[in-house]
């Protein structure tokens, strides 16, 4: 079934676990981080500076970006400038 992740062994299972156990120490360590030093911030000013920073991103995008936006990697007439295009069903999309 398509979206369905396939089925692991708990030896697998546990196999996976520790190939990303350096990863999920990495997050987890600065996950922790970011929300102590969100907390500081505060998260009003938090929210109103997130505000800013995507209205500033949008206004570059309209200014600098044919078509204001990603596009898929077949709209982008130079195919130096198209991002690779890994197998499977991700599309990765490009400007």
């Amino acid at each position: 079934q398509p979206g369905r992740a396939p089925r692991v062994s708990p030896a697998q299972a546990a196999r996976l676990r520790a190939w990303n156990g350096l990863d999920w120490a990495l997050y987890a360590h600065l996950n922790r981080s970011f929300w102590r030093r969100a907390e500081a911030f505060g998260a009003a000013r938090l929210r109103r500076e997130v505000a800013r920073l995507r209205q500033r991103r949008d206004a570059l995008a309209r200014r600098c970006l044919r078509g204001g936006g990603p596009l898929p990697a077949r709209a982008i007439a130079d195919g130096r400038l198209r991002p690779f295009q890994p197998p499977g069903r991700a599309q990765i999309l490009g400007y």
